[in-house]
C-alpha cells in the first residue's frame, strides 16, 4: 500500500490548475508571482508577437497591462482588439485617465477592466470570476449578459462593446466579415435605413437573420438603442444582439408592460442581475445617464424602485409562458 505524503509536503493535485496569459512588462514581477502562488499555470508575454503566441497555446484568461513599454502609442489598445477577438476574455489593469478611457477599452474586446493600483484581493476575485462565471439565477433570466456593440454609421466599423456581441456575430457570419470589423452588407444596409427612419421620428423595427445553411442555431436579431454620444462616439450607432428566445421574451415585456422598447431592453437584463456598472457600459450609457433611464423606467411602471420592476417583469414573462403551454 502506499505511504500517504508527509503532512508538510502539499497534496498532489486533483485538478489541472488554470492556465492564465499574463502580458506585461518582464520587469513587473509582483503581479505573476501572487498569481503562481494562488495556484494558476502562468505563460508570460511583454509584446505582440509572444502575447499572441501566448494566446495560441489555449490560456482560459488574459490578463494585461495596457502600461507596456515595448508598445508605444495605440499599439497596446491594437494589440487588446487582437487578443479579444480570440475567444478568451481579457481582464485589463490600467491607470486612470479620461473619462471615456474605460469605454475604449471595453470597446476594444475586454470583458473587465481594473484601475491600478489594484488590491490584490480583488484581482484574484475578478480572476475566479471571469473563469467560473456565476449562472444566470431564475427560469426568467437572460442566459447571457447583454450582446451590444457599438457601429460606426458611416462604414459599419464595429468597436466591440461585450464579448457575447463578437461570439454571436461569428457564429451567425462567416469570414470575411470579422477579419476587418465591419458589418455584414445586408446588417449596413439594414442600419442605414433604421437610422433614417430614427431620424424621422419612426418608431424602432429589428433585423431578424438566418443562421447559416444547415447550423443548429435559432435566429438572430438586432435592435438600435439610445446611448450616450459622449460613452459611443459621435456618428456612432449601439446594436443590442439577441437570438429568437430572448428576442420574443423582450417583446413580451414591451407588450405586457406597455414599454418602449429600450426601456423592456433594461428592464430584461436587470433580470440577469448584473453589476450597474457592466450593465451601463453594455447599453452605451454614463452612470447619470443610467440613473436617469432606472428612475424613468420605475416611474413608467408606477413602482417605487428597481426591485418591484422586476417583480413585474417576472410576472410578465411567467404569466407568458403559463399562456403558451
Amino acid at each position: 500500500m502506499p505511504m500517504p505524503p508527509p503532512a508538510d509536503l502539499p497534496l498532489p493535485r486533483t485538478t489541472a490548475p488554470a492556465r492564465l496569459l499574463v502580458v506585461q512588462s518582464l520587469a513587473v514581477q509582483p503581479l505573476a508571482a501572487v498569481l503562481e502562488e494562488s495556484g494558476y499555470e502562468l505563460l508570460r508575454a511583454a509584446d505582440a508577437i509572444a502575447a499572441m503566441q501566448g494566446l495560441g497555446a489555449g490560456p482560459a484568461l488574459v490578463i494585461m497591462d495596457m502600461e507596456l513599454p515595448e508598445l508605444p502609442g495605440d499599439g497596446p489598445l491594437e494589440l487588446l482588439r487582437r487578443l479579444g477577438g480570440g475567444g478568451v476574455p481579457v481582464l485589463t489593469l490600467s491607470r486612470p485617465r479620461d473619462p471615456l478611457r474605460l469605454g475604449a477599452l471595453l470597446a476594444a474586446g475586454a470583458a473587465e477592466c481594473l484601475v491600478k493600483p489594484v488590491r490584490l484581493s480583488e484581482l484574484l476575485a475578478r480572476v475566479e470570476r471571469l473563469l467560473h462565471p456565476a449562472p444566470a439565477a431564475g427560469p426568467a433570466a437572460p442566459r447571457r449578459p447583454t450582446a451590444s456593440m457599438t457601429v460606426r454609421e458611416r462604414d459599419g466599423h464595429c468597436a466591440w462593446q461585450t464579448p457575447q456581441a463578437r461570439a454571436l456575430m461569428a457564429a451567425y457570419f462567416p469570414p470575411p466579415w470579422s477579419e476587418h470589423a465591419r458589418l455584414p452588407p445586408e446588417v449596413l444596409a439594414w442600419l442605414h435605413r433604421e437610422a433614417l427612419r430614427r431620424r424621422a421620428g419612426a418608431p424602432p423595427s429589428s433585423l431578424t437573420i438566418a443562421p447559416p445553411s444547415g447550423a443548429p442555431r435559432q435566429r438572430l436579431s438586432f435592435t438600435l438603442m439610445m446611448a450616450d454620444a459622449a460613452v459611443i462616439g459621435d456618428g456612432h450607432w449601439l446594436l443590442v444582439l439577441h437570438e429568437a428566445d430572448e428576442a420574443a421574451s423582450l417583446a413580451t415585456l414591451a407588450k405586457a408592460l406597455d414599454l418602449p422598447l429600450s426601456d423592456a431592453e433594461l428592464l430584461f437584463g436587470l433580470l440577469g442581475e448584473p453589476a450597474p456598472d457592466q450593465q451601463a457600459r453594455a447599453l452605451g450609457l454614463g452612470d447619470a445617464a443610467y440613473r436617469v433611464r432606472l428612475e424613468e423606467l420605475c416611474r413608467r411602471l408606477g413602482v417605487p424602485d428597481v426591485g418591484h420592476a422586476l417583480a413585474r417583469a417576472r410576472s410578465a414573462l411567467g404569466t407568458s409562458k403559463l399562456a403558451e403551454r
